[in-house]
C-alpha cells in the first residue's frame, strides 16, 4: 500500500515555454521559479530559486552590479536587468543545444503573443523573436532579429522612467527593431 494520494505531472517544458513567454503569463513564471528551487535544493521558495538564478547568471558572465532578482516574473519593482546582462542571457541560450526550441517559444513580430499587432508591414514582421517587459513607465523588448544579409542579432532595448505614451516607446523600439531587420551587418559596422 503507497502512501501517494495523488500524483500530478507537469507538461514538459517544451509545451510550457511557449505558455509562458508568448503571451508573458507570470504565473507561470513563478511557478517556474520555485519548481526549479524545489528540484535543485530540495526547497520550492523564491528565495531560493533567486539563489540559482543569480548563480547562473554570472555563470552566463553577468557582471552581479547588473542585475539584482526578487521574483520569476520581474513584476517587482526590486528586480534589475541591465542591457547588457539581458545580451548575455541571449547569448547563453543561442549556444544552448534547445536554442530552436527557446527561440520558437518567443513572440514574433506581426504573428503572435505580446508583439503580435507590432512591426507588421516591416522587415520585423515574422523576423523578431522577442521578449517583453511591461509594468509602469517601463518597456522592454529584448530577443533577436536577422539581418537582411542573414545574420543574428541580439538586442535588448529597455526604457525606464520615461514621461512619454508608453505607445510612443513602443514604436521607437518597434523602429529600432525593423532598422535591424532591414540592416546589414556591413552598414551597420560602418556607422
Amino acid at each position: 500500500m503507497s502512501d501517494t494520494l495523488f500524483e500530478l505531472r507537469s507538461p514538459p517544458l517544451r509545451e510550457i515555454l511557449p505558455a509562458l513567454q508568448k503571451p508573458s503569463q507570470n504565473q507561470i513564471a513563478e511557478a517556474l521559479l520555485k519548481h526549479l528551487a524545489f528540484d535543485s535544493l530540495g526547497t520550492g521558495t523564491a528565495l531560493a530559486g533567486r539563489r540559482i538564478v543569480e548563480r547562473q547568471l554570472v555563470a552566463w558572465g553577468a557582471d552581479t552590479m547588473g542585475f539584482a532578482v526578487r521574483d520569476g516574473s520581474g513584476l517587482s519593482r526590486h528586480d534589475y536587468l541591465t542591457p547588457t546582462t539581458i545580451v548575455k542571457v541571449l547569448d547563453a541560450m543561442r549556444r544552448h543545444p534547445e536554442f530552436p526550441l527557446y527561440y520558437a517559444s518567443l513572440p514574433i513580430a506581426g504573428v503572435d503573443g505580446t508583439i503580435r499587432s507590432r512591426m507588421r508591414g516591416t522587415p520585423a514582421e515574422r523576423n523578431v523573436h522577442a521578449k517583453t517587459g511591461t509594468i509602469d513607465k517601463a518597456r522592454a523588448l529584448s530577443g533577436y532579429v536577422t539581418t537582411a544579409d542573414g545574420r543574428l542579432l541580439l538586442f535588448s532595448v529597455l526604457a525606464n522612467n520615461h514621461t512619454v505614451p508608453n505607445r510612443r516607446v513602443e514604436r521607437v523600439q518597434d523602429l529600432i527593431g525593423a532598422w535591424l531587420a532591414g540592416s546589414t551587418i556591413t552598414a551597420l559596422s560602418a556607422r
